[in-house]
């Protein structure tokens, strides 16, 4: 039925059509060249507020990340003041180093698969073919072996040395490109 509606009216144009075009003005008062003048300059602000949007989520999930390596750092310490609840600072410390690995634990990766199903998407990992803000494949390997060094470490380990390579891993990830 609709297509017969679509052939019906496509004919009638053909047939019963005439040129309007010739019968108006080029431009009457200049409307279509004010319209497109309009549209660029809107369609030039939402551009500005899509990159302004994704710069301050850029800076939130680094401010994320920055909380999970202050805590790090944090139970890094506690655990060389603290040998009889050494093992489980030392295990907390590992788990946020993980959730800097991985950009966020697990709420916030919910978050960002919400995001990710709906078209928004960040930097691709080349080798992993990963969506990721800061922390791309090399990082996030290094991120997660040195997890596993502190939360294997034992009564002797040099905690100091190991915070201190959390901060250099760290700052490295999360330097601007």
């Amino acid at each position: 039925m609709r297509l017969l509606f679509c052939v019906a009216l496509v004919g009638a144009l053909a047939v019963g059509g005439r040129d309007v075009r010739a019968e108006q003005p080029a431009d009457p008062g200049g409307r279509e060249s004010a319209s497109a003048k309009s549209a660029a300059a809107t369609y030039e602000r939402l551009a500005t507020t899509i990159i302004e949007l994704n710069a301050t989520e850029d800076e939130l999930v680094k401010s994320i990340l920055i909380g999970y390596e202050t805590t790090a750092q944090r139970h890094l310490r506690i655990a060389g003041f603290n040998a009889e609840r050494r093992g489980a600072h030392l295990e907390a410390a590992a788990a946020q180093i993980a959730n800097i690995a991985n950009e966020g634990d697990k709420s916030i990766q919910a978050v960002r698969q919400r995001l990710a199903k709906a078209g928004h998407t960040h930097n691709t990992d080349a080798e992993t073919k990963e969506d990721y803000i800061w922390i791309d494949g090399k990082e996030k390997k290094a991120l997660l072996d040195l997890a596993s060094k502190i939360a294997r470490a034992d009564k002797d380990a040099d905690l100091s040395a190991l915070a201190a390579e959390l901060t250099k891993t760290f700052d490295a990830a999360v330097k601007p490109e």
